[in-house]
């Protein structure tokens, strides 16, 4: 059995008039809520409001300053054009907040006041590029006073895995902004000791460059020496030498003779295997990590230089043919000038 209940004109009215009346308290408590409850500000408060609107930051011009007691203070204003990403149209309310926020209060064809945009960001030049230059200022002055240098600069010559490790890099917060500098190419901060500050003086006094002065070019055929390690210095620490120098320090001399001979392979099979991968992972065009690819290639370079057309019964006719095609002297290899002119061998 189903119940009708049928209503005359009359309740019908009164129904009506009584949604309309609760329509307008919700309304009204729209309005009140932009005034009052907003949220806290960042520190700015009325004297940031007041700057935007007098330096003229677009959405604040001609705003009046309101505020409710115990309630962080807004900027009101009536929107004189409409803004570009639609947030708000020309005739809109906007309650400008000073943690670069804005609400936004719209009416309908009725008239009626609606709540159609919270917490909207806003941007002004004027007030945030004098913030944004004094902490550029910062950043530069300390990169140029200790040789720092951004993340993304980092990562153009080194890896990812290796700024992460703190016994390779130093690292600083400027407003910020994490800074990194390579541990043994920071110079003499890195001599944690007396000591070891007398072994730099003494390796830098016979000609000695670190790794932040040699010239880039100059480093793949410098000789690199090893001075020293902890608890002397922070970490691992070397030094560059040129070869068609004379050193004096005779002691120093004989390390640097060591260094050389160190770097002398003697083992043929062990260049075979280097010679070999390096050519694969050519032919294969792999991913290689720098440190990793400047390794293998500097043992494949020393094995040509020592053992091409020497390598008595171990396969030598093979290893010289694999070494032609990366020398350029056969086709096959590298480019000279292309992009995988890193592989091609002297």
């Amino acid at each position: 059995m189903k119940l009708k209940f049928e209503a005359n004109e009359q309740e019908k009215k009164e129904i009506l008039e009584q949604h309309n009346l609760y329509k307008k308290v919700l309304q009204s408590k729209v309005k009140r809520l932009m005034v009052n409850e907003q949220t806290q500000p960042t520190g700015g408060g009325r004297e940031f409001l007041i700057a935007a609107r007098d330096k003229g930051c677009k959405i604040a011009v001609g705003g009046k300053i309101m505020s409710a007691p115990g309630k962080p203070t807004v900027l009101y204003k009536i929107a004189d054009y409409d803004s570009a990403n639609n947030y708000f149209k020309k005739g809109d309310e906007l309650y400008i907040k000073d943690n670069f926020t804005f609400d936004v209060v719209s009416k309908d064809a009725s008239g009626n006041k609606t709540l159609s945009a919270s917490n909207k960001k806003w941007a002004c030049s004027a007030l945030t590029k004098p913030v944004e230059d004094q902490i550029k200022g910062n950043i530069d002055k300390t990169k140029l006073e200790g040789d720092w240098k951004t993340k993304e600069d980092v990562l153009k010559i080194d890896t990812e895995k290796n700024i992460s490790d703190p016994e390779m890099y130093d690292t600083t917060v400027v407003n910020g902004v994490t800074l990194y500098r390579n541990k043994s190419g920071a110079g003499i901060q890195t001599a944690l000791t007396e000591r070891g500050k007398k072994i730099f003086d003494a390796y830098k006094a016979n000609g000695g460059l670190t790794e932040k002065e040699v010239d880039p070019e100059k480093a793949q055929t410098w000789t690199k020496v090893k001075i020293g390690s902890k608890p002397d210095f922070s970490a691992d620490f070397y030094m560059y030498f040129d070869p068609t120098k004379t050193i004096r320090d005779p002691q120093i001399a004989a390390e640097i003779q060591k260094s050389v001979e160190e770097l002398i392979p003697t083992d043929k099979k062990d260049c075979k295997t280097n010679i070999e991968n390096y050519y694969t992972n050519f032919t294969k065009k792999r991913m290689m990590e720098p440190n990793q690819f400047a390794a293998l290639k500097y043992k494949v370079q020393a094995c040509k230089n020592e053992f091409y057309n020497d390598w008595g019964f171990l396969g030598g006719r093979k290893m010289d043919r694999l070494l032609d095609i990366m020398s350029g002297k056969e086709v096959g290899g590298p480019s000279r000038r292309g992009e995988d002119a890193k592989w091609r061998l002297n």
